[in-house]
């Protein structure tokens, strides 16, 4: 069979109900200990193959080879998560921290060199939760700010603005997903035109697009919201525009057509508070969506379980786009 019949036909069994087809199988390419703080947060995919992700304090490095490589370690004060992660187009990695349980300011923006070199690229407000982030064709890198409902751009220098705020961004103070507080924008990417922008809410369930005009936002629209979607934290595009997302709080990876449709893609053991998704860079594995099993709800003991973090992969029927 040709490989494109079989994306064709796997991606005809992934809108019919769950309950008369299996869903795509996972792989774990790497597990985790729990015991020793590992859990794997965010994710990211370079051209060469190798992934990149945030692992307790430590930014962590996964070969084509499959060797485990600590990068480097993130100089945050205690307390603070290393959130998330993307190679930029400079080739360095950038890295996100923001303050659960510390009084130290700790939000901030790191760039880390292939060597293992760390330094801050920009320091953002102290109040506010910097999450995921994505770069634009120009070099520019936008950041969500799950505390303040916004989103921040910092441009090559470092130099950083609010760029755009809305309470579509805010999360449910009432209703928190995470307990501990309300977490709103979350997950971040590009569309291909870049001329949309997507972004998940956490507390609401919700997949929002904000439509550009020459790199300014100039509205925000909700594409999909549903239970389905509660605790959505990472997002990944492929080239038809489907929203990936990673449905942390239910063991869940959703898909969101462009006209708001929403599909379950994968849940259930192995997966495990998925946090964070990537698409593959080579034309090997541009079909392999990759993502984090954070495992946060059940080390945590929020959730029942033996807590299983993980790295793994699983195949979906059309390429991913590229991340610069």
């Amino acid at each position: 069979m040709r490989p494109y019949v079989a994306m064709a036909l796997a991606f005809t069994v992934s809108l019919l109900p769950a309950t008369t087809f299996a869903s795509p199988t996972v792989t774990v390419l790497q597990p985790f200990d729990p015991m020793l703080g590992q859990l794997p947060e965010s994710i990211t995919s370079d051209t060469a193959g190798n992934l990149y992700f945030s692992l307790g304090g430590t930014l962590s490095k996964f070969t084509p080879e499959r060797q485990l490589i600590t990068l480097a370690t993130i100089p945050a004060p205690p307390g603070a998560a290393t959130l998330g992660v993307k190679v930029g187009p400079d080739g360095f990695v950038y890295v996100v921290t923001a303050g659960f349980f510390t009084t130290t300011p700790a939000a901030f923006v790191w760039r880390v060199s292939q060597a293992g070199q760390v330094s801050v690229f920009a320091t953002l407000a102290a109040d506010g939760i910097p999450n995921d982030l994505a770069f634009d064709n120009s070099g520019n890198l936008f950041v969500t700010d799950s505390a303040l409902g916004q989103i921040w751009k910092i441009d090559r220098r470092g130099n950083s603005e609010v760029w755009f705020a809305d309470p579509l961004l805010l999360g449910d103070p009432d209703h928190p997903v995470a307990v501990v507080r309300a977490l709103g924008a979350n997950g971040i990417a590009f569309d291909q035109s870049e001329h949309n922008l997507y972004v998940s809410n956490t507390d609401y369930g919700r997949v929002l697009r904000i439509n550009l005009h020459h790199g300014k936002a100039q509205s925000i629209d909700v594409v999909a919201e549903s239970e389905l979607l509660l605790g959505a934290d990472g997002i990944a595009l492929d080239v038809r525009g489907t929203v990936y997302v990673a449905v942390n709080a239910a063991d869940r990876i959703a898909t969101v057509s462009r006209s708001g449709k929403i599909s379950v893609l994968v849940e259930g053991a192995p997966l495990d508070a998925p946090s964070s998704l990537a698409f593959g860079a080579r034309c090997s594995d541009r079909n392999t969506l990759y993502f984090t099993d954070y495992a946060v709800l059940r080390a945590s003991g929020a959730k029942p379980g033996i807590p299983s973090p993980s790295l793994a992969a699983v195949p979906v029927p059309f390429p991913g786009l590229d991340l610069e």
